[in-house]
């Protein structure tokens, strides 16, 4: 049976052998080597050296890293910044805007959690590196420090950002749907009128002269 193909993008077995030695018999240097299949499907062997065998892998999984966050078919890599994403993300949300599909309201508001919360947490960390632990954590300190309503916003507009994200091709999957959806309890529970206050509000519509024309009243 033939073996599978490495999917797009990855890699295998990375191996590691020493370069030509001198005369004191030691290796000037190492080289890594790797098969890593492009999102062409031709699977290519990729190389790299280093003056030690762990700085000839190490060097070599960045180049294979950041081929592979160069996903073919969008303007965002796994290695560019969440900040690039969010003024993507923001430049839609002013079309959708001028389209009429979001309100003027809307677009300000995402704009005060990105300024003030999101992007104070996330604006450096690259994409690649945003994981549903990272996001879950900036989320619980988010309701922790300022309230659920503001987490909850604030985890509608990074799951915003990284939907982008993927649709660009920088990310496979949004970790945002993996995060816990956060649950919030009105400040006071709501209760009935009483009697007295009953015929104290009642008292005091009939008293309104737009309460009466209003009819509220009945």
């Amino acid at each position: 049976m033939a073996r599978p193909p490495l999917p797009l993008g990855s890699w295998g077995r990375i191996w590691v052998s020493p370069s030509p030695s001198r005369p004191s018999g030691k290796p000037k240097s190492f080289r890594a080597r790797a098969l890593y299949r492009d999102f062409d499907g031709v699977t290519r062997e990729v190389k790299a050296e280093g003056r030690t065998k762990s700085a000839a892998e190490a060097t070599l999984l960045a180049k294979l890293r950041e081929r592979s966050g160069a996903r073919h078919g969008g303007s965002l890599k796994s290695t560019d910044r969440f900040s690039a994403a969010a003024q993507l993300w923001f430049e839609h949300v002013d079309e959708m805007v001028a389209e009429g599909r979001r309100s003027p309201g809307t677009r300000d508001a995402y704009r005060r959690k990105l300024d003030n919360h999101v992007l104070p947490a996330l604006a450096e960390v690259r994409l690649g590196e945003v994981t549903t632990p990272l996001v879950e954590s900036i989320i619980k300190a988010i309701r922790t420090q300022v309230g659920p309503p503001t987490a909850k916003s604030s985890r509608t507009v990074i799951s915003g950002v990284l939907n982008l994200a993927v649709r660009h091709g920088a990310l496979a999957t949004n970790p945002v749907r993996d995060v816990e959806t956060i649950a919030s309890r009105p400040k006071r529970q709501p209760r009935a009128l009483d009697e007295d206050e009953r015929r104290a509000w009642f008292a005091m519509l009939a008293s309104d002269p737009r309460a009466v024309a209003a009819d509220l009243r009945t």
